[in-house]
C-alpha cells in the first residue's frame, strides 16, 4: 500500500495509512534526529495490525513549515492529535479520511522517544513506547556529544532541520524537552521503554535511572546498540508491545 500524505495543524506535513480493517486506534510515529523521514515498512506493519498510522515531520524539519526547537517538540505531536477530529485530507487524492479516534498511542525512537515520553503527560495520549529515548540532554552522548551532533546536522542536513544556536543550547542544557525533570508528572502505567545495554548514543545508565524513578514497564536488550523502529516489529518484542498498548 502506498503511503498517503496530509497537512495538519497549520503546516505539519505527515505521511499516513488507514488500517487494513475499520478501527478507532491511532498510532503516531515520532522520528529520531537526524533521521530520514521514511517509515513505510513500519507504517504498513501497524496498518496491518489495525491502526491508523501517522508519521509527522516536526515543525521546522523537512517539508513542515516553522522553526525547529523554538517550542517543545512534543507540542507538534499534540497538535497532530488535535487535528485528527477534522479528518486527514490526502493531498494526492484530495480525499478526506475520517477518524473516530478512541485510543491514541505514540511511539518514537531516540529523539522521537523523548517526544513520546513528553507527550505521555497529555490526557489525550493513552500509551507510549519509547525506544532508546534521550531522557537527559545534559548527559552527553559517548559517540554523539551535542556540539558534534549540531555540526553534523548543519553540515549534512542543511535545510532539513531549521533551528538557531540559542535553541540548540537550551536543548543541550536540558532547559526544555527533558523527561528526567518531568518524572513526577508522568503516569508510569502509560509508558513502555525499550533500550539496549550496549547503546553508545544514549547511555543506558541515564535510562536506568529514569526507569527506576518512574517505575514504568521496560525491556533492556543486552545487545542491539542504538535501537530503531525495526526492533518493535519483530517477535517476541512485537507481541509484548501490542499487549501493552491494547
Amino acid at each position: 500500500m502506498h503511503l498517503k500524505r496530509t497537512k495538519l495543524a497549520n503546516g505539519i506535513i505527515a505521511d499516513f495509512l488507514p488500517p487494513k480493517k475499520s478501527s478507532n486506534k491511532v498510532m503516531i510515529l515520532c522520528d529520531g534526529m537526524p533521521s530520514m523521514p521514511s517509515k513505510k515498512k513500519t507504517m504498513q506493519w501497524f496498518s496491518k495490525k489495525g491502526f491508523w498510522v501517522i508519521n509527522p515531520r516536526y515543525r521546522g524539519t523537512w517539508e513542515s513549515s516553522g522553526a525547529f526547537l523554538d517550542h517543545p517538540p512534543e507540542q507538534d505531536v499534540l497538535d497532530v492529535i488535535e487535528g485528527l477530529s477534522k479528518g486527514l485530507i490526502s493531498i494526492w487524492e484530495d480525499k478526506i479520511y475520517k477518524i473516530k479516534a478512541k485510543k491514541i498511542f505514540v511511539i518514537g525512537s531516540s529523539f522521537g522517544g523523548t517526544a513520546a515520553l513528553m507527550s505521555s503527560m497529555s490526557d489525550k495520549v493513552d500509551g507510549v513506547v519509547a525506544i532508546s529515548p534521550v531522557v537527559d540532554w545534559t548527559d552527553n552522548s559517548e559517540s554523539e556529544p551535542m556540539d558534534h551532533l549540531e555540526k553534523i546536522i548543519r553540515d549534512g542536513y542543511k535545510e532539513a532541520y531549521r533551528f538557531n544556536t540559542e535553541d540548540w543550547i537550551r536543548l543541550s542544557e536540558g532547559k526544555f524537552f527533558q523527561p528526567m525533570d518531568n518524572v513526577k508528572k508522568m503516569n508510569p502505567k502509560k509508558i513502555f521503554v525499550i533500550y539496549s545495554k550496549d547503546d553508545k548514543v544514549v547511555s543506558n545508565v541515564s535510562i536506568d535511572k529514569f526507569i527506576e524513578n518512574l517505575d514504568c514497564k521496560s525491556i533492556m536488550k543486552k545487545k542491539g546498540g542504538h535501537l530503531s523502529f525495526s526492533v518493535i516489529t519483530k517477535w517476541p518484542l512485537s507481541k509484548k508491545m501490542i499487549n501493552f498498548l491494547v
